[in-house]
């Protein structure tokens, strides 16, 4: 077991890639502080998991009451905090245009802000036990960027460099600070309005020919948050089924599309 003993603290945690997680932290060993705002989703959590093996708390990952309760709580229960993986956020679904400053703010807040509260608040712990792991959820939206997702990927790209920030302040005092960079993963935020012929388009842009799972991203997590990642910070790895490796050009590409063996792509005219 990989994170026997470790205590953990994931926010977002009783739905899609943050309930992968967290269920992944448990069977490698580790004691998960599981933060969520959908009491339903965390009672699912709850069932999927051995009792004694996850203390569930209800509430908005974004606030800061929310945060020094959190911390508190898992202190007072075990002591300190080994890992800390900040996965929730809330966010529009705008372009630039589109996005009010109410949008904005929301998403800033919720998608770079709170991960910021979350890293200041278990820092000081983890500085004094001389050890820590922080992964941040952060998007291969900001490495390539999607129409109609303006703050969600100004946010993402906060998340990228706050990470090195901490890496960089820190890791001279026992503390590590990587990123993971999904694509597209199916959860039911993601396949809400998607019909299964637009989740083929999409598994179309990857080269491995589908799109993602949370179950895909969780092991990802995992080895990073681990002692076996102990010489790895800094870091914002991509998991996106080589998305980003991929030039714009080979997706219609008649020859890299033979290659692969796919059929040629049709343009509606």
């Amino acid at each position: 077991m990989r994170l026997r003993d470790k205590v953990a603290i994931v926010t977002g945690a009783g739905q899609g890639i943050g309930r992968a997680i967290a269920a992944s932290f448990v069977a490698e060993g580790a004691f998960v502080v599981a933060v969520e705002i959908d009491a339903a989703a965390l009672d699912v959590l709850r069932r999927e998991v051995p009792a004694g093996t996850l203390l569930a708390l209800q509430g908005d990952a974004s606030a800061q009451t929310v945060v020094e309760d959190t911390l508190r709580r898992t202190l007072d229960a075990r002591g300190r905090v080994d890992i800390l993986v900040n996965n929730a956020i809330t966010y529009s679904e705008h372009g630039v245009v589109g996005t009010t400053d109410a949008d904005w703010a929301a998403t800033i807040d919720s998608g770079l802000t709170a991960i910021f509260r979350w890293c200041r608040a278990v820092l000081p712990p983890m500085l004094d036990a001389g050890r820590g792991s922080i992964v941040n959820l952060a998007s291969v939206n900001q490495l390539v960027a999607n129409p109609n997702l303006a703050a969600y990927t100004a946010a993402k790209g906060g998340v990228h460099a706050l990470t090195k920030q901490i890496a960089v302040e820190y890791g001279p005092r026992g503390i590590r600070c990587n990123a993971i960079s999904p694509a597209l993963i199916a959860t039911e935020r993601t396949m809400r309005g998607r019909s299964p012929a637009d989740i083929a388009w999409d598994a179309e842009a990857y080269p491995v020919g589908r799109i993602g799972a949370p179950a895909d991203i969780a092991p990802a997590v995992v080895f990073l948050a681990s002692d076996e990642a102990g010489f790895v910070t800094g870091i914002d790895l991509p998991v996106d089924g080589g998305l980003t490796a991929l030039a714009a050009s080979a997706l219609i590409s008649p020859k890299v599309r033979r290659w692969w063996g796919r059929k040629p792509l049709t343009v509606a005219s």
